[in-house]
């Protein structure tokens, strides 16, 4: 199914363009993973009792070129296969050389956060390890993308009550308006929040997390009214639908976006 599709809305085409113009982004080593890498380097023999060089290991890591074993090893990041065959080639497991998804969440919004580094390398990071889980997503096993199809499915569904819990929230929290009548509000309130609910599912289905980071920097999805109804409405999905349908690791990657979109809305938008 296309992006323009999935989202049918007026920011459709600037989406669906961002969608073909990306480039996909390399992946690079944990700092932890880093060390793996060097130890396994340092401690690696090839034929006849050489040493491992950097044009060894190129050879053994399906013949890639030593330039890119060489930019691994210095923490710069390369496509995903070469990564992977590189740290097979020195016996050693992806997921404990690569970044972790978990991780650089936490890391991400702390770069945010800070002061002193751009927009583009404070999101960076994270974007970059996440690419490495999203593209592995259609091998994880038949509850995770369970989960994906739920979220579609229940689109309509769960933006209507997560717009009514939000706005109710707000006018509760608000004494002058609490005898406002907002029902009117939650239709025009719940069709912004499936915008995000389609973006998150498109970025799951084509594994691109970079597309969701641009749609919000960029200003292509919903941001008309006070940023914490988002925050509140889409919070009230994880905790109260996501969180008690699926088990942690069956909605991990559905989880992960719906964390990154809590946190950078304030902040990004």
């Amino acid at each position: 199914m296309s992006f323009s599709v999935l989202l049918n809305n007026d920011n459709q085409t600037d989406l669906l363009y961002m969608s073909k113009q990306r480039k996909p982004r390399g992946v690079s080593a944990s700092p932890e993973g880093l060390k793996l890498l060097k130890d396994a380097k340092a401690s690696g023999i090839y034929d006849e009792g050489k040493s491992l060089t950097f044009d060894r290991l190129a050879e053994r890591a399906n013949e890639i070129s030593d330039r890119t074993v060489k930019r691994f090893f210095k923490g710069k990041p390369v496509d995903l296969d070469s990564a992977i065959a590189i740290i097979k080639a020195l016996n050693l497991k992806p997921e404990d050389v690569l970044f972790s998804e978990e991780s650089l969440l936490s890391e991400s919004i702390e770069q945010i956060q800070a002061k002193d580094t751009g927009d583009s390398e404070r999101a960076g990071e994270f974007i970059k390890g996440i690419e490495t889980g999203l593209s592995k997503f259609e091998k994880r096993k038949e509850a995770s993308l369970e989960a994906m199809e739920w979220l579609k499915a229940n689109q309509k569904a769960l933006s209507q009550e997560a717009a009514e819990a939000a706005l109710r929230k707000h006018y509760e929290q608000n004494q002058n308006n609490v005898d406002t009548d907002y029902s009117g509000d939650i239709e025009v309130f719940s069709k912004e929040i499936r915008k995000y609910l389609k973006l998150i599912y498109f970025c799951l289905d084509v594994r691109s997390w970079d597309l969701m980071d641009r749609a919000i920097k960029e200003l292509k999805i919903p941001v008309n009214r006070d940023l914490q109804l988002y925050v509140d409405a889409l919070d009230f999905i994880k905790n109260q639908k996501v969180s008690i349908r699926f088990a942690p690791e069956e909605a991990k990657y559905l989880t992960l976006c719906l964390n990154y979109l809590i946190k950078i809305i304030p902040i990004r938008c």
